[in-house]
C-alpha cells in the first residue's frame, strides 16, 4: 500500500512531538498514580550535591528535590518497599526506612545543566558520597539509579 505525503508528514511529526515531550517521573501507590514532569519537579526546594562518584573523574554537582520531599506526594514513612525503575528497566528494591536517611536527591541537573538520556539523566537518584563516604560503596551506589523513570511504593 503506498503512503500519501500528506500521512508521513504527520507520521512524521508524531515522532518529533515524542521525541521532544517533557522528561516525567512516575509515582506509583497501589492504585494511586502521579506524574511529575522535570519543570514540576524543579518548583520543590532544591538541593545541591557536590560530590565525587565512581561514575566521573572528580566531582560534579548534582541538584534537585529531595527524595523524602518528591515521595510527601503519598504522605509515606515507615517499612514500605520501594522500587526505583529506570529507562533501561533496571530496578532496585528497598524499604523507605532504608532510603529515607541517606540524603538522596531526585537530580535533574549536573553541574548546572539539564540531564539528557545521552547524560544518565533526565533523573538520577544521587547520593552524598562525599560528605558521607560511608554510602561510598557498591550496597549504596546500586540506589544511584540513573535515567529513573519510575517510582513504585508497595
Amino acid at each position: 500500500m503506498k503512503r500519501s505525503p500528506l500521512s508521513a508528514f504527520f507520521a512524521l511529526l508524531l515522532l518529533s512531538v515524542s521525541a521532544f515531550a517533557a522528561p516525567e517521573l512516575t509515582i506509583r501507590h497501589g492504585a494511586q498514580t502521579l506524574v511529575f514532569d522535570r519543570e514540576e519537579l524543579e518548583t520543590f526546594p532544591q538541593t545541591t550535591i557536590v560530590t565525587a562518584t565512581p561514575y566521573f573523574d572528580g566531582t560534579r554537582e548534582f541538584t534537585g528535590p529531595t527524595l523524602r520531599r518528591v515521595l510527601e506526594a503519598f504522605g509515606l514513612a515507615g517499612q514500605r518497599g520501594l522500587t526505583f525503575r529506570a529507562l533501561n528497566d533496571y530496578q532496585v528494591t528497598a524499604t523507605l526506612d532504608e532510603l529515607m536517611g541517606l540524603g538522596a536527591i531526585v537530580a535533574t541537573r549536573m553541574d548546572g545543566n539539564l540531564m539528557s538520556v545521552r547524560n544518565r539523566g533526565p533523573f538520577w537518584i544521587m547520593l552524598p558520597l562525599s560528605d558521607r563516604p560511608a554510602l561510598n560503596n557498591e550496597t549504596f551506589h546500586r540506589y544511584m539509579v540513573w535515567q529513573l523513570s519510575a517510582i513504585e511504593l508497595d
